[in-house]
């Protein structure tokens, strides 16, 4: 029986990574509401914005409180509203295509009752409650944590380095320059063959996303550990770090423990694995879970 509770389990997993495949999409608050900060990419203008967005240029130019002919630096921030042609609270029309799930992070001073006053009223049929919220995020109850990510809806937008202008809308996005990935920081502690093995050379896995917490594991170690809640001991999982691509094994020790330090993350990875993935002093982090399926 618990081995068909834990297929069910990763049966979960395995509908919520596929849901996830194309989002990551996180909003910011801004003017007590949610908007979506735009880092400006080179040749990037409003109307393009406007374009990939699915927002009016007016709405947008009113959210930054500048027109249409400030003059735009790349890496300045560009808010995006959230309206009711770009933005669905609850579920997904069938008819509307380039939607993305997207998500808010919890500040350190935000609970249920602060978040759910940040939706944007106007594109709601009726007013957001914390039981709504609660049901979107599968939540046990309203407590909520800082860094916690949260799903706030869906977005419509044109997808990252985008130019198909036969879809009817055109982002003629800068030529994506070719990543040479770093490969001089990944530490695999001995674990590359087990994990090779365990998923056919990384071509048989389930993957996920989430926060990760970093935890201090005294001794001297020459692999990485983590507390995963579905993994068995001694499971290699593959830990990566979607803003640089920079990846860690780590062997699964046991299920994540239950206190409030490790609350609403999906894996807790030894902090010695904090350098390696690219980080400094975060004790929290958004990563990507790669793991055999069996």
């Amino acid at each position: 029986m618990n081995r068909y509770l834990v297929i069910l389990i990763l049966s979960v997993s395995v509908l919520r990574a596929q849901a996830q495949e194309n989002d990551s999409v996180f909003a910011n608050k801004r003017r007590s509401t949610f908007m979506i900060r735009h880092v400006l990419k080179p040749r990037e203008t409003l109307t393009m914005l406007a374009q990939r967005y699915y927002v009016n240029l007016m709405a947008l130019e009113s959210a930054n409180e500048f027109d249409a002919k400030k003059k735009l630096a790349v890496g300045d921030y560009v808010f995006i509203p959230l309206t009711k042609d770009n933005y669905f609270p609850e579920k997904r029309p069938l008819d509307v295509t380039d939607l993305h799930q997207l998500y808010y992070k919890v500040g350190d001073k935000d609970n249920m009752s602060l978040i759910i006053n940040l939706f944007p009223q106007a594109c709601l049929e009726h007013p957001m409650t914390k039981e709504q919220l609660r049901i979107m995020n599968d939540l046990h109850g309203f407590n909520v944590s800082p860094d916690q990510p949260l799903n706030i809806g869906w977005i419509r937008m044109i997808p990252p380095d985008s130019a198909n202008i036969a879809r009817g809308v055109g982002y003629p996005a800068p030529p994506k320059p070719v990543k040479v990935k770093d490969t001089a920081r990944v530490y695999f502690g001995g674990l590359e063959p087990a994990y090779n093995l365990a998923t056919a050379n990384g071509t048989n896995v389930l993957t996920e996303k989430g926060t990760a917490v970093f935890f201090d594991k005294p001794g001297k170690n020459n692999m990485y550990f983590a507390f995963h809640n579905t993994m068995p001991r001694n499971t290699i999982i593959k830990v990566t770090n979607p803003g640089n691509d920079k990846s860690v094994l780590v062997k699964v020790i046991g299920a994540i423990p239950d206190t409030k330090n490790f609350s609403g993350s999906i894996i807790c990875v030894s902090s010695a694995a904090r350098e390696d993935l690219g980080l400094q002093s975060e004790t929290r982090t958004w990563v990507e879970l790669t793991y055999p399926v069996n």
